[in-house]
């Protein structure tokens, strides 16, 4: 006796709008979450300007690193892994984005409907939700660079017992 459903479950295609879910404040959280990876890269970042750099107060000189740091590094490349992440909203899974179906949808069939976007509407711009945007860009990079050290560390792991370290 086999268990066969009385139906197929049928897959069947949704139109539906994106609406880009990023609030207008509170980036504290996300930049807090990223600050492993920008107060590391900010090390690296004070280090080199105030080697290269005429300034000699030392405190004017990390100051201005600071300052170009988050100007021409921080923001601006937080702003585009955000963008990129929002770019590709089925591969990264909806992130960034709220999905509205234009047709209603059950809850015994939601894993099995296809979306199709219509149109992705992003929130208006304001300076709260830029640092937003890049906040949650950083957090993207963040997981990223932890996910791509995990994955480098495997062949890592068997080079150096294969050179006989950990033993």
């Amino acid at each position: 006796m086999s268990r066969e459903p009385a139906h197929k479950p049928r897959r069947r295609v949704v139109p539906a709008d994106l609406i880009e879910t990023t609030p207008d404040a509170g980036a504290t959280l996300h930049w807090a979450l990223a600050a492993p990876l920008l107060l590391f890269l900010a090390w690296i970042w004070v280090d080199v300007f105030t080697h290269y750099s005429p300034v000699r107060p030392f405190w004017l000189d990390v100051g201005l690193a600071a300052l170009a740091y988050a100007v021409v590094f921080v923001l601006p490349l937080g702003v585009a892994a955000h963008r990129a992440v929002t770019a590709a909203p089925r591969l990264f899974q909806h992130a960034g984005w709220d999905l509205r179906p234009l047709e209603p949808v059950a809850s015994e069939e939601q894993y099995l409907v296809r979306y199709t976007y219509r149109e992705r509407r992003r929130a208006p711009g304001s300076w709260r939700r830029w640092l937003m945007r890049a906040a949650q860009g950083w957090v993207y990079l963040e997981i990223a660079t932890i996910f791509a050290g995990a994955v480098l560390m495997i062949p890592l792991f068997f080079s150096a017992t294969e050179f006989g370290f950990g033993r």
